[in-house]
């Protein structure tokens, strides 16, 4: 049977088969690059579709626009402001919060604040579920404040000690006030 098939015939059946099989390759997973190539040769904007079927398409043309570097100006460092002046005077609308008053609350602080309310509803979680006593708790909180050392004596600490009466003393096996809170702070021992 092989006998029959001649030189030419199984070559162009190669031929054809391999042709087949790259075009449907090349038009598979190439086909925004031979748009592109085809919109290059004939001298058109590429389409750009809404919705591409493959990865995301970017056109070839400008988008921006030419850079025109003429008109420009230069000013000096100076003159560059990127907040409020020094001299700027305290806002008069009640609502705003002046970081520079005493005692105010520091936005240095917010993302140390954050971290630590998420470590005392770890904690509290804690607490919870394997029912641990009021000295585990204490020595665990005690670790927590001295991490958080800089939010002690801020407004920051009230609404810690705030958040773990209203949130964790439900949850506890155990009482805790506000003075105890408090005295955790400070490092100081608790009168019982």
């Amino acid at each position: 049977m092989l006998h029959q098939i001649s030189w030419l015939n199984y070559l162009s059946a190669v031929i054809i088969v391999a042709t087949a099989y790259y075009a449907y390759v090349i038009f598979t997973f190439y086909r925004s690059e031979l748009q592109a190539m085809i919109c290059r040769l004939t001298g058109r904007q590429p389409v750009s579709s809404r919705f591409p079927a493959a990865d995301l398409q970017l056109p070839d043309f400008s988008v921006a626009g030419a850079i025109k570097p003429d008109d420009v100006d230069f000013v000096s460092q100076e003159d560059l402001s990127f907040g409020p002046s020094e001299d700027a005077e305290v806002s008069e609308n009640p609502n705003t919060l002046s970081f520079t008053e005493a005692g105010g609350p520091d936005i240095h602080l917010i993302s140390d604040f954050s971290e630590m309310i998420s470590e005392v509803k770890t904690l509290i979680r804690v607490i919870n579920e394997s029912s641990e006593s009021k000295e585990n708790f204490e020595m665990l909180f005690r670790l927590v404040v001295q991490k958080y050392y800089a939010l002690a004596g801020t407004t920051y600490e009230e609404q810690v000690n705030d958040f773990l009466l209203t949130e964790g003393s439900s949850q506890f096996p155990f009482s805790l006030t506000i003075n105890e809170l408090e005295s955790y702070w400070n490092n100081e021992p608790v009168n019982n």
